[in-house]
């Protein structure tokens, strides 16, 4: 069994301030701002109208900024802020998550999942003690398939989905319609460039954490890696640097975890 490692949620890079954990490890997760804005899909989900899940708040009430990666770097405040989109990805309610090539390293791990592997998910959070955030895992779900777009089967073949018909084209879509990517074509009747998104369908045993779980420790500079702990229960995938512990970002970087789902289990929950 294969367990995908994959960093998600919002962070320093389009939104202020980092996502809060308490006390308690009670947390809440922010999704980033969709890229595209109100136009660029059809989700109904705004920062405005999205409630916190701890506080008596919405999370625009928390946030004193957006920063889309597509809307040239302006920031967003107030109502704009309000009444921008999220890009809720993933959506643990119905177990979907989608990516796309401009994240090669993410989809190339997608793409080598089979059914019952499983994706986990980590973001960066900050508590009231620390100045600094941590890396956390807010969620998991058992993979039931992998649908990528550059390989379809269509008879037998092999097909992109922009080979496909546009009632076929339409149909892939309403079957994955809770998705980000999904919405987004909705709105704008395209997908990622050269077809290049990869969606992952979900089932149970999964969904988002009570309580986040904590995995990576701080080495300064804004870099963080796995605890010496949970390196070895984990069993990362070695990556670049054989001598350090798996890399949390910085950038979040994605990982193959070799352990089974009953003791992933035991150790997040």
């Amino acid at each position: 069994m294969t367990i995908a490692l994959l960093g998600v949620g919002a962070d320093s890079t389009n939104s202020s301030p980092t996502p809060p954990v308490y006390s308690d490890n009670r947390f809440e997760y922010i999704p980033i701002p969709e890229s595209r804005g109100p136009e660029g899909t059809a989700e109904e989900r705004t920062f405005g109208n999205s409630e916190l899940r701890h506080q008596d708040a919405s999370m625009a009430d928390y946030l004193d900024h957006i920063k889309p990666t597509e809307d040239d770097g302006e920031r967003h405040t107030d109502d704009r802020l309000a009444e921008w989109p999220l890009h809720y990805d993933p959506n643990f309610e119905v177990l979907t998550y989608g990516e796309s090539t401009s994240r090669g390293s993410y989809t190339q791990v997608i793409r080598s999942l089979s059914e019952d592997d499983v994706v986990a998910f980590y973001t960066g959070l900050r508590g009231d003690d620390t100045n600094y955030t941590h890396r956390y895992i807010i969620g998991y779900f058992t993979v039931d398939s992998i649908v990528d777009f550059q390989s379809l089967r269509r008879d037998g073949e092999e097909v992109k989905f922009s080979d496909l018909p546009t009632d076929e084209q339409n149909n892939l879509i309403e079957q994955h319609r809770e998705n980000a990517h999904a919405k987004r074509f909705e709105a704008s009747g395209a997908i990622a460039d050269n077809d290049g998104l990869v969606i992952v369908d979900g089932k149970e045993p999964g969904g988002l954490l009570d309580k986040a779980f904590r995995i990576s420790q701080h080495s300064g500079g804004g870099h963080h890696y796995l605890t010496d702990e949970l390196q070895q229960k984990l069993s990362p995938e070695l990556g670049g640097n054989p001598d350090k512990n798996a890399y949390l970002g910085g950038i979040k970087q994605a990982h193959k975890l070799d352990i089974p789902l009953d003791r992933f289990r035991e150790i997040v929950e």
